[in-house]
């Protein structure tokens, strides 16, 4: 690293702060990565040396849910602790980017309180808990870190005397402290407890305890509320969780240091029992309630659903269709939902295309490739135990993509799944509509492995269990990854004795050089395993398959990682350079249909979809089997806006492979084409396998709501939020609740989802419709000036309408028009926009101009509940309104 760490090698900055710099390293003696933490605090000589004292003693904390230290270097006024590396996010960005169910946020909270109380046995104090020092893998295992900065800047002895500029725990943040830490008191492990469940009440409820109003207030505004004010209790906000979850979370937040007599241990107990119980009641519910109650757990994914204000656009599922997965022949879409097709569907379709093809053509075969576990290696150093992982994955991966009649499900499908069915093999069979399933496990020293395949198999004998239909066992050389690749090709074709042509693509196979191989597989288990798309992985794809072109595997992550980065930065420089790989690749993949189908994607991302249509045409002649091509279309006519047609061919492809994927594909495209019931239809399906599916639910709800049944979305999005404090979520339930006239509890939410999202135009709109209705005029006069300041997008309708409705508030008519044009111009036949325009008409007096538009929205699919707000009661003096509203089933509107 430098002469002062003569044993690490530097690889990046990993992150850096007012305490110092912390950077990736290599350990050249032991072979692992590190990280190394540099302090920039320097104190006095006495001050080092207890800093010194208590690190070391943090190292003797070992505790699978603390970041391990393992080295101190005292340079004088240099230090630096070397420390495990933990790949991983940190508390908040996994709750800004990952779903989680409550019990998963229980399994959280139950792996910080058990380091916890490992590093309060030890007589270590954190001193500084809070979310960004609280790390997360995306498998969901949680580590403490910073307890070394944190422990110079802490000492259990202070006391009331010190002054805040000579206070060490003025390192700590002052959001998270615990009341005795603020006023300089002494402090001992009580004050994480506090910590602690200000972070539980914030992972929970979605908001900080003490920290209130639109913005929350500065720190020390927070920091005052903790020591004076008593936050609301949990159950309050916490729809129908148990209360002995809201009752722990307020005996942390005790602030008499004398009556907070909970330990971590006692902590970790509790919620165990909270978690177990809820799991058990799931499981019973789940057994006697009614699929159609919408009374199960919500549970799934953040599918980003826009969410709109009360009297501006409407609420509509802008969510994209579920997008294809970035594998070469496997499912395309490209999140991560978990939808799910029905068994009775199964066992039809299985009838029906064994019946219809009968012997004239082979089946083909649905397969699911599980990521191979690897049992206790402890001779063998983790970067190599990652990369043969990956060698055998990526051999079993490309075996089936390889094999004519084998269909490879995409790795997202699987994990959306296993995620929350983790031991389920028959729920990820029935969701995914496997007919295959490969499990792969290894067992290493430092020389060699033994890799066991199991192929697992519906039981001829019962339509539920799987069996093991064949196994194979070998042994792999741990060093040489060509071998290994080819080898577990081989063995993976023996597992199929009655399938002729396994792994025979028709691609010309050339030998690869192990230098390339091995670079391959480093660079495929950074960007599969650790999910580090990055430019400059790409850049390294791109010389290696400059120097190594017949690598064919390296095409499809060359296109997944180029892929992902448009999709993250919106610029097609990513895909212009997979157009050129491709057309540089040989001749051999150049007029294959892999060749193809990634062309058709480079297409599809880019809108030139008269190119993309070709490339399916190309797909087609190339060999691409009927499944592919009824997914590649069915995503191109829904491209195009031919949402009939995109129905019609996902339900081709689910005869094909009855999925998960398909069936919420199908029900967005009924949504989508304002067919409400056939899309309930489709999410019907999808309950009654996995009833709390989070996206379902929160789609159903949807449609409850502009088919105006108010009560029912009432409660689904009660139970929505409940499960996640989710800004859209929670502007959707105020949305209903204005509709149904309950203003003041649409307000609560409101206000709620403006706290998570200060700076979402249409939240803070909605929030000030809501302000105005209830005759706040200054509070709404603010929250609209605030809509009108936000960043113009000159070529987006929808801001164009919201700024139409806040100036029209603000009585500034003429720029209110204005605003109305532009939106009229960009999308002219559009229902939102109609609606608006009814609106705007309606609050100016021009009612023939508002009864018109009234009448084009609601012929574009517009929900006659919607004219339900404030805004169009003037309209009831009409005439043809009312009698509008009573022909599509309003008829209350006008009622006094």
């Amino acid at each position: 690293m430098d002469n002062k760490l003569p044993h690490y090698s530097r690889e990046r900055l990993l992150g850096e702060g007012g305490m110092g710099k912390v950077y990736l390293a290599q350990d050249n003696q032991l072979q692992r990565q590190v990280a190394i933490k540099e302090l920039t605090y320097q104190p006095k000589d006495d001050e080092v040396n207890h800093a010194l004292k208590e690190a070391r003693l943090l190292a003797r904390v070992n505790h699978s849910n603390i970041i391990q230290i393992y080295n101190v270097h005292d340079e004088g006024d240099h230090i630096s602790l070397v420390m495990e590396y933990f790949n991983s996010k940190t508390l908040t960005q996994f709750q800004q980017e990952a779903y989680t169910t409550l019990v998963q946020k229980l399994d959280l909270l139950q792996q910080l309180s058990a380091g916890l109380a490992a590093a309060h046995k030890n007589g270590v104090i954190h001193c500084d808990l809070k979310p960004s020092n609280i790390l997360v893998n995306d498998q969901g295992q949680l580590k403490i870190t910073d307890f070394g900065i944190a422990l110079l800047a802490s000492n259990e002895s202070q006391n009331s005397e010190q002054t805040a500029s000579n206070n060490p725990l003025q390192f700590g943040s002052l959001l998270f402290m615990s009341p005795e830490q603020i006023k300089l008191q002494a402090v001992d492990y009580r004050s994480d407890i506090f910590s602690f469940g200000i972070i539980a009440y914030q992972l929970m409820v979605g908001s900080h305890p003490f920290a209130y109003g639109n913005n929350g207030g500065s720190a020390t505004d927070v920091a005052k509320r903790i020591c004076e004010h008593t936050p609301e209790h949990a159950k309050n906000l916490m729809l129908n969780a148990p209360s002995a979850l809201t009752d722990l979370l307020m005996e942390m937040l005790v602030k008499p240091l004398e009556q907070r007599t909970l330990t971590a241990e006692a902590i970790e107990n509790r919620l165990k029992h909270i978690r177990t119980a809820l799991l058990q009641a799931e499981i019973s519910e789940q057994a006697t309630m009614p699929l159609s109650s919408g009374s199960a757990n919500i549970a799934g994914d953040d599918t980003g659903q826009y969410t709109q204000a009360v009297h501006t656009t409407l609420l509509s599922q802008n969510t994209q269709i579920v997008q294809p997965a970035d594998n070469l022949q496997a499912s395309w879409f490209k999140q991560n939902y978990k939808t799910v097709a029905s068994i009775a569907l199964l066992c039809l379709v299985m009838i029906l295309f064994v019946g219809f093809y009968n012997t004239q053509e082979v089946e083909t075969k649905q397969v699911v490739i599980l990521k191979p576990t690897l049992a206790d290696s402890s001779l063998m150093a983790p970067m190599q135990q990652d990369l043969v992982i990956s060698a055998v994955e990526d051999a079993l991966r490309q075996a089936v993509i390889n094999t004519k009649n084998m269909y490879l499900i995409s790795q997202r499908e699987v994990n959306a799944i296993t995620k929350e069915y983790p031991d389920d093999l028959n729920k990820l069979r029935q969701a995914v509509g496997a007919s295959d399933i490969i499990s792969t496990t290894l067992e290493c020293d430092n020389s060699r492995c033994k890799v066991s395949f199991s192929r697992l198999v519906v039981n001829d004998n019962s339509s539920d269990n799987l069996s093991v239909k064949s196994e194979k066992n070998w042994l792999a050389p741990v060093d040489k990854f060509n071998a290994i690749f080819s080898t577990s090709q081989t063995q993976f074709a023996s597992l199929f004795p009655e399938e002729s042509e396994v792994n025979q693509s028709g691609l010309v196979q050339r030998p690869i050089n192990e230098n390339d191989y091995r670079n391959y597989i480093e660079l495929y288990s950074q960007i599969k395993g650790q999910g580090e798309y990055s430019v400059e992985s790409l850049t390294k794809l791109e010389t290696l398959l400059t120097r190594s072109p017949y690598l064919y595997a390296a095409y499809g992550l060359f296109r997944e990682t180029a892929s992902n980065l448009y999709t993250d930065s919106r610029d097609e420089i990513h895909l212009k350079r997979l157009e050129l790989v491709l057309q540089n690749s040989p001749p051999e993949y150049r007029y294959s249909v892999y060749h193809a189908i990634d062309s058709f994607f480079v297409a599809y991302k880019i809108k030139e979809l008269d190119t993309a249509q070709q490339q399916i045409i190309e797909a087609k002649n190339k060999g691409a089997s009927s499944f592919v091509l009824s997914e590649l279309n069915a995503i191109l006519f829904f491209s195009k806006g031919q949402y009939q047609k995109a129905a019609d061919t996902f339900e081709e492809a689910l005869v094909l492979r009855p999925s998960t994927t398909l069936l919420y594909n199908l029900a967005f495209s009924y949504w989508r084409m304002g067919d409400l019931s056939k899309a309930e239809d489709a999410l019907n399906k999808m309950l009654e396998i996995i009833p709390g599916n989070y996206k379902a639910q929160q789609l159903q709800a949807n449609i409850w709501l502009l088919q105006g049944k108010l009560e029912l979305a009432i409660t689904a999005y009660e139970k929505i939020v409940a499960a996640l404090s989710n800004g859209r979520d929670l502007t959707n339930l105020s949305l209903a609740y204005a509709l149904n006239k309950q203003y003041k509890k649409s307000l609560i939410y409101a206000k709620k989802a403006v706290d998570l999202s200060p700076k979402n135009r249409i939240r803070r709109l909605n929030l000030a419709d809501i302000e105005f209705i209830l005759g706040r005029v200054k509070s709404s006069n603010f929250n609209y000036k605030k809509v009108i300041d936000a960043p113009v997008d000159n070529n987006k309708y929808r801001y164009w309408l919201d700024i139409a409705q806040a100036q029209l508030q603000l009585n500034q008519q003429n720029l209110a028009i204005e605003a109305l044009n532009k939106a009229k111009h960009l999308a002219p036949d559009n229902g939102e926009v109609a609606y608006t325009s009814a609106l705007v008409y309606s609050v100016l007096g021009e009612r023939v101009s508002a009864i018109f538009e009234v009448n084009k929205a609601l012929a574009n699919k517009v929900g006659s509940v919607w004219f339900n707000l404030p805004w169009f009661d003037s309209l009831c003096d009409d005439k043809e309104f009312e009698l509008l509203m009573v022909k599509y089933n309003n008829q209350k509107r006008c009622r006094t």
